[in-house]
């Protein structure tokens, strides 16, 4: 098993060497970091209450990048901070100034006007994101 006993040239056994078996321990950590995939990924997706439109081509979350949130009374979020359209290019060029993905992602509430989303992609744009998405919830189908 995890011991093995050493004899010496007289054939005695003298002492015996203990061995530490790691399998357990390497069980242990693939659990846990299965866990802590399983709830992180479930975290990403909280964010804002927003009821998002329906779509039968629903794909999932893409990471990074800012994601605009406008809720159903129409107050704007900009990565989970309250902003308004006036200040929207200037938060945009700061985010994008860190030299990461110049992603938007833009999650609207199923009651918001169509013209604030055709706003929000116009002001992205000037701004510098190089790509835009909307996000929405499978119909289940």
């Amino acid at each position: 098993m995890a011991m093995s006993p050493l004899s010496d040239e007289s054939g005695r056994d003298d002492e015996v060497v203990a061995e530490i078996n790691v399998t357990p321990l390497t069980d242990l950590f693939l659990v846990l970091l299965i866990i802590f995939m399983v709830t992180s990924t479930s975290l990403a997706q909280a964010g804002l209450d927003v009821n998002l439109p329906k779509s039968q081509t629903a794909a999932g979350q893409t990471p990074g990048g800012v994601t605009l949130t406008v809720t159903a009374d129409g107050t704007l979020y900009a990565n989970d901070r309250q902003t308004t359209m006036a200040q929207l290019p200037a938060t945009l060029k700061k985010e994008f100034a860190g030299g990461g993905e110049r992603v938007v992602t833009i999650r609207g509430d199923e009651r918001v006007v169509l013209q604030t989303l055709v706003q929000l992609m116009d002001v992205s744009r000037r701004a510098g994101a190089e790509k835009i998405g909307v996000a929405t919830r499978s119909t289940g189908s």
